[in-house]
């Protein structure tokens, strides 16, 4: 139904052109064409039977073989009787008289050169018409375009025709002026909804006017009925008043005036919507079709309009017709180019290539027949060498000048691949030059509209464990749970799928389904990974083109290799940041390292008779374990308290100074054990559960030794350590464990309470936090307290000498494996002796 008329048109201007080129016998007469059925002269054929026998321009012709014509029709009936090459007698009128003359009949040839141009121009606008309508056939834009080009043949074949004797004649002419009426219309209703539709993207009163006439009547109809209007009252008063009508070529001024108006308004709507439109690609294929269009209808306004009207002649209708070769082939271009009226050409640059190359190719053999004809008979064509130097020469040339026909052809019709390429490039200059890459990423990724026509891009990266987008419209969620099954489906089928191909992920995974819902409701149609083997850095969301076609597989390639480079540079940046950290981190550790090592005493104040010796060893850089030494509640008392905060490395050594300096300021003013151990349980509790980094964290493992001076006592209190290893003559014996001994800061009370032990001269007391016994084997084996029973029986004569032996005891079990657990040991022996 859509193709019906574009192809009854074509059938029109068939008849046209067969009627202007069957052979037939013809005098070499060119009626008036202002005038359908006119008998007057217009012009005579150059040598033609007329122009021998004597017809001028403005002759009436009043008979034909001795009969009265009647009409044009009954003059070509009068010439089919008799055959080319035989002499008519024709009855003229001119200047006031009658003559008549003899005409040999000689062989139709009406169409000329120009007329054959314009039949051209015509059936390229119909091909050019047809072919967008087949291609997408539901669009409105495309109709009109089509509507519009069959107009534009019939105007061109049938109303710029050479009249002549036949029946065919009228017909067409009459068709040729119906086409002029209707083609304004259609021109300035295709500009008007093309790219878009005026009224859906510009707010003005015109615009907004436009609309309310296409919410009333879709096709426009009041454009259209205007010219019929136009042409029906020139008519009407032109009879009532009984004047002539102004014609040119046979069709109303008035009309053509009109004409001239509606293509300036169509130009103007073409030349807004290449400016303002809101997509890219939809401005700069606006943009090249206006340029078309102006270069091509405005010389022929001028020349077949302007001139007629004022200079009062048409001799330059023909000459004004040529330039509107620019309006078919620049809209053929713009729709490869750009994909307007969402119709995609693939073109491939192997065919181009071999088109290009066959010009080369025709282009030199051109050549080397004008040379051969230019030298032909001298002395230079004679030489043998000649052909010789002269194919050589041909040879060095032809493959320079096809490669620099290959650079125009890609930028003319590749320019979108060539930018992505561009881009690939700029992108790697980039990645040598900045080191920080995440913005150069977004750049790029912000580009991909304006490269690819797209309404949107985004760039989603990993932080925190979870999407984050860093570009990208807010119609898109801002955050998206880290989805491993979506990225490991992706990484299986290339980095980047459309959301349509996740249907059968969607069956099995609710997370699948809901991140697909998300991203097709905000309008995107293709996702990319952003990855490497070893990590998944982000993801990259592409929306649809600003048309209905879709991205393209070449497209898509080359989008996934910017991925791909993206993804290498972007996870070289995360692993410098990384080592940076990391730096900056063992740097700050080796500074809180230090920090802690001087919280230690550097040597324990031993009371009268006691040798006291100690060692705290962490795991890591930092730890959880301390000792320090505390005054007594007499003089010549010392205690040593050592700690083990539950957890590891920064949070444990945070917690261990915090538990350092409430000890040590507790103890200036509350020397007596038990209150220290209440009081001090309470600030690490109210610690714990104050907020901050403390808060539900760690709590303190706490052993505390007093040595009373003049005697083997001491008291001790355990609050989450293991007991002390006593070491005497005959054996080793654990000291007796508290009632209560829960950590200090795990509860508000705890129930302190101190014991007490008395040694023997040349008893040796171990105390030791479970990093000891929790140390491991190889294979996984614990220390236990039995190893450290048989160390300590071993030999151990000196609080030094245990220690030593404990120390290399775990290097022997452990086999250098680095430890789990921070460890700290105190050892003291009562000597007996006073100092």
């Amino acid at each position: 139904m859509m193709l019906a008329p574009g192809i009854i048109a074509f059938l029109v201007a068939l008849l046209s052109v067969a009627d202007m080129f069957i052979p037939r016998p013809y005098d070499g007469v060119v009626l008036e064409t202002d005038r359908p059925g006119s008998r007057r002269v217009r012009a005579v054929v150059p040598t033609s039977g007329a122009e021998q026998a004597g017809i001028r321009p403005g002759d009436l012709i009043v008979g034909i073989d001795r009969d009265i014509l009647t009409t044009t029709t009954h003059a070509q009936e009068l010439l089919n009787r008799h055959r080319i090459g035989e002499r008519v007698p024709y009855l003229i009128r001119s200047g006031g008289q009658v003559r008549e003359v003899a005409v040999e009949l000689g062989r139709r040839s009406i169409g000329d050169t120009s007329y054959l141009y314009a039949c051209f121009l015509g059936f390229l606008f119909f091909l050019v018409g047809t072919f967008v309508v087949v291609r997408q056939p539901r669009l409105p834009a495309t109709r009109a375009f089509s509507i519009m080009c069959s107009l534009f043949m019939l105007f061109l074949v049938c109303r710029l025709r050479p009249a002549s004797y036949s029946w065919v004649d009228s017909f067409v002419l009459t068709t040729g002026t119906v086409a002029l009426l209707f083609l304004p219309g259609a021109f300035l209703h295709f500009f008007l909804i093309f790219p878009r539709p005026i009224w859906q993207w510009r707010r003005d009163p015109i615009a907004d006017t436009l609309g309310w006439i296409a919410k009333h009547s879709s096709q426009l109809l009041p454009v259209y009925l205007v010219p019929p209007l136009v042409y029906a009252g020139v008519v009407l008063l032109a009879r009532q008043g009984g004047g002539s009508l102004a014609l040119i070529s046979g069709a109303p001024a008035a009309n053509w005036w009109v004409m001239v108006f509606y293509m300036a308004l169509g130009m103007g709507a073409l030349y807004l919507s290449s400016r303002h439109l809101p997509e890219v690609h939809h401005r700069r294929g606006a943009g090249l079709v206006f340029l078309g269009t102006m270069f091509g209808v405005v010389p022929f306004l001028v020349l077949a309009v302007a001139f007629p009207s004022f200079l009062h002649t048409e001799r330059f209708i023909f000459t004004g017709v040529v330039p509107l070769i620019f309006v078919p082939l620049t809209f053929a271009y713009a729709i490869v180019r750009f994909q307007l009226m969402d119709i995609r050409v693939i073109l491939r640059k192997s065919l181009l290539y071999t088109v290009s190359t066959a010009l080369v190719t025709a282009m030199y053999a051109l050549g080397i027949a004008s040379f051969n004809w230019v030298f032909r008979g001298t002395e230079l064509a004679d030489s043998p060498y000649f052909p010789v130097v002269f194919a050589l020469a041909i040879v060095l040339l032809f493959e320079p000048l096809r490669h620099r026909i290959q650079g125009p052809v890609d930028r003319f019709f590749f320019a979108e691949r060539l930018r992505l390429q561009r881009a690939m490039v700029e992108m790697g200059e980039a990645f040598t030059e900045e080191r920080d890459l995440r913005p150069v990423v977004r750049q790029l990724v912000e580009r991909l509209p304006e490269l690819l026509g797209l309404h949107f891009s985004a760039l989603y990266l990993i932080r925190g464990g979870s999407l984050q987008r860093t570009a990208g419209p807010d119609s898109l969620p801002e955050s998206i749970e880290d989805l491993p099954m979506v990225a490991d489906h992706l990484q299986r089928r290339g980095s980047m799928m459309r959301l349509d191909d996740f249907a059968p992920l969607r069956l099995i995974s609710h997370e699948a389904d809901h991140f697909c819902s998300q991203m097709s409701g905000a309008g995107a149609e293709v996702v990319g990974l952003l990855a490497t083997p070893r990590r998944t850095i982000g993801m990259v969301v592409l929306s649809g083109k600003t048309g209905q076609i879709s991205l393209e597989r070449e497209e898509l390639d080359l989008v996934r290799g910017l991925l791909h480079q993206a993804s290498i540079a972007l996870e070289t940046t995360i692993l410098l940041d990384e080592r940076a950290r990391q730096a900056e981190l063992e740097r700050e550790l080796k500074i809180a390292a230090s920090i802690q090592a001087a919280l230690l005493p550097g040597e324990l104040m031993a009371a009268d008779g006691w040798e006291v010796a100690a060692i705290c060893q962490p795991a890591r850089e930092v730890g959880g374990d301390f000792y320090t030494q505390l005054p007594g509640r007499q003089v010549g008392e010392r205690s040593v308290a050592y700690g083990d905060v539950s957890g590891k490395s920064i949070s444990a050594a945070l917690m261990m100074m915090a538990a350092h300096e409430v000890l040590h300021s507790l103890a200036l003013t509350h020397p007596d054990p038990e209150d220290l151990l209440h009081l001090s349980n309470e600030r690490l509790y109210g610690l714990r559960n104050r907020g901050g980094d403390l808060h539900g964290g760690s709590f303190v493992a706490l052993g505390f030794l007093t040595f009373l001076p003049n005697g083997g006592k001491v008291r001790y209190s355990l609050a989450g350590q293991p007991p002390p290893l006593v070491k005497r003559c005959a054996d080793v014996e654990a000291l007796c464990m508290p009632d209560h001994r829960l950590p200090l800061g795990a509860l508000r009370q705890g129930g302190y309470e101190m014991l007490e032990v008395e040694l023997e001269p040349g008893d040796l007391l171990l105390a030791y936090s479970d990093g000891v016994v929790d140390a491991q084997s190889p294979e996984g084996e614990f220390f236990g307290e039995e190893r450290l029973v048989d160390l300590l029986n071993n030999g151990a004569s000196s609080p030094q000498d245990a220690i030593e032996g404990v120390l290399q005891g775990l290097k022997d079990f452990t086999h250098g494996k680095a430890p789990y657990d921070d460890l700290t040991l105190v050892a003291a022996q009562w000597t007996g002796a006073e100092r």
